[in-house]
């Protein structure tokens, strides 16, 4: 090879190195606050494969930090952009004086059920005996309370505990230290295959009530609105790619990488939570009386005292426009 083809092939080499460069200083860096590598992350996964976080020219970075409520403290503190949390922790950190809002709904439907041990069939069945739940105050707790009195008993009747940790959860119900547990995919299909009862699924028996969604400080929003609206449209079409029956497949591939799921679990999830549940989002959209129904919630417990607090003292959808 002569000197001149050399210096051209070091020249083009060079030119590639630029390019890349300047391709990843163009994209916005995003940290996002997830609780962890779970279901309802599954539009994440999907925007990064799939490239449209990078078309959209956004780099997202998940941070997994275990719990809703610290989500929502780090996003508050500064320490992550966005954060991925409930409808519920965000109304509850707004009445706390945070200054933040949730810009679009990841997931408006709770996969989550209620298993019981194989001599656990009813509701009555229940009484004086223990029931583990995420936390207190929080749209299971209430759920489970509801369902118990839609039953005849009352919750007074059973010894609601507490345990934020789904693993810690079903690992409970399994060695038989509670009598049922709410509990969420894969576990639930785990409770299936070792013969334990469902009782209820709060997706089915709670209507119009919704889940998680993407928020962030006021005045971070206010400086970095392309990028949050980068988001936004990338997890949107990431949902509609999820949607279409086409990509099952590739789809269930991809969330047993992330979670480290087998075959049978990714495939009985996507067709439990996509097809028959469509618990994912459309659009990002946050619709009206799924928020105002958590709202309402929340009022009635006495945690917002305002009876007449508007949508948009949490809620900020010009960034869905």
């Amino acid at each position: 090879m002569n000197r001149t083809v050399i210096m051209k092939s070091l020249i083009g080499a060079l030119a590639l190195v630029c390019a890349l460069a300047q391709d990843a200083a163009a994209q916005t860096r995003l940290v996002v606050g997830q609780v962890s590598r779970t279901t309802t992350n599954w539009p994440y996964y999907i925007a990064e494969a799939k490239g449209m976080f990078a078309a959209e020219n956004i780099a997202v970075e998940n941070i997994f930090v275990g719990n809703v409520s610290a989500i929502a403290q780090q996003v508050t503190a500064g320490s992550l952009d966005l954060g991925n949390t409930t409808f519920e922790i965000v109304i509850q950190a707004v009445e706390s004086g945070a200054p933040i809002k949730l810009i679009g709904s990841t997931v408006i439907k709770y996969a989550f059920s209620l298993y019981g041990q194989k001599n656990i069939k009813t509701a009555a069945d229940l009484r004086g005996k223990s029931v583990m739940v995420p936390v207190p105050k929080n749209d299971i707790a209430n759920f489970f309370e509801a369902w118990l009195k839609a039953n005849g008993v009352q919750p007074s009747e059973v010894d609601i505990i507490y345990n934020g940790a789904s693993v810690a959860r079903y690992a409970a119900l399994s060695t038989g230290a509670v009598a049922a547990v709410a509990v969420s995919p894969p576990l639930d299909f785990a409770a299936d295959a070792a013969g334990l009862n469902k009782l209820v699924d709060f997706g089915q028996f709670v209507k119009s009530y919704g889940f998680l969604g993407v928020f962030g400080r006021a005045d971070w929003l206010a400086k970095n609105r392309p990028a949050a609206e980068a988001l936004l449209r990338a997890l949107s079409r990431a949902t509609d790619w999820l949607y279409d029956p086409a990509n099952r497949e590739e789809a269930v591939a991809l969330l047993m990488k992330e979670t480290k799921q087998d075959h049978d679990i990714s495939e009985k999830t996507y067709d439990y939570v996509v097809r028959d549940l469509q618990a994912f989002s459309r659009g990002m959209a946050i619709p009206e009386a799924d928020f105002m129904n958590v709202l309402k919630s929340f009022q009635d417990m006495g945690v917002v005292k305002d009876k007449v607090a508007p949508k948009n003292r949490y809620v900020d959808e010009s960034f869905l426009k």
